[in-house]
């Protein structure tokens, strides 16, 4: 796939504000034969991230920075292999991915475009190489589509249409699988490496699915964001029952959940995307 300059991420210098820019946001022209109704140009709007190294801890450990902008979707991944997780952005708009290799904020490093309009990001080890790659689901097909690192595809329809896709290292063996959280049913259905499925009952509805590896011993287990107690739940028992489950407040309400290995240690623990106006 060809790569795009990026021009829409905000600088972490530049003031967190919302700023109008017609040519950098959708905007609605309908004609008629008396008058032109034009919709005004959205507000964008910063993405400022806010992580901790620690599972238990509420307050962030590493500095805040800002890198993004609204509409864009904030995703995590070891981008160059050389351990620990670090950001990257999804513009909707433009199916493309920028990818950062630090904390740093700014512009991305890495930008691919990938996908097709209504698609959804999705982050992960295809082939066991120690790198994540990026991949996009298809909600109306329920196909993902992950891109593996020599650019090339490999398709893989799973679960019901319309559900919200998560990918994580089921059993340990450095591949990335996928799976499919259905918030009706408070569901995980996980695709194991053979093709079976693994179906975990977990949370409460209005509930947010996060994957990662609490545990720090290279597998992927679910997790949970609870927005209207902002607190993280981490499954630490596995996909396997019975279930032990660790908690952490963290964020204020309106946050964006993600977590990841921040520092490169094996596990993955909590953070927020504020959306700044």
């Amino acid at each position: 796939m060809s790569k795009r300059v990026l021009t829409q991420l905000v600088s972490a210098v530049v003031v967190a504000s919302c700023v109008l820019g017609a040519s950098a946001v959708w905007s609605v022209v309908r004609s008629s034969s008396a008058s032109e109704d034009v919709q005004p140009a959205a507000e964008i709007c910063v993405l400022r991230w806010f992580l901790s190294n620690s599972r238990t801890s509420s307050v962030a450990t590493i500095p805040a920075f800002s890198y993004g902008n609204t509409p864009m979707v904030p995703i995590a991944g070891d981008w160059d292999g050389v351990g620990g997780d670090t950001p990257g952005v999804y513009n909707p708009d433009t199916q493309t991915f920028h990818l950062r290799n630090d904390f740093a904020g700014g512009v991305g490093q890495v930008n691919i475009t990938f996908g097709s309009s209504g698609d959804k990001p999705i982050v992960g080890d295809w082939d066991g190489n120690g790198r994540d790659e990026v991949g996009v689901y298809s909600p109306l097909t329920g196909t993902f589509l992950r891109r593996l690192a020599d650019g090339s595809t490999s398709p893989l329809a799973y679960g019901a249409k319309f559900a919200v896709p998560v990918v994580g290292d089921w059993d340990g063996n450095g591949v990335s699988d996928v799976g499919v959280y259905r918030p009706e049913g408070t569901a995980f259905d996980l695709r194991l490496p053979d093709g079976a499925t693994r179906t975990l009952v977990y949370g409460n509805v209005g509930d947010k699915p996060l994957i990662g590896d609490w545990r720090g011993d290279g597998r992927d287990e679910p997790g949970l964001y609870r927005p209207g107690n902002r607190t993280f739940y981490f499954r630490v028992s596995g996909i396997d029952p019975p279930e032990t489950t660790e908690s952490v407040t963290f964020g204020d309400t309106g946050d964006k959940p993600l977590v990841g290995d921040w520092d490169g240690a094996g596990g993955s623990s909590q953070g927020v995307v504020k959306v700044l106006p």
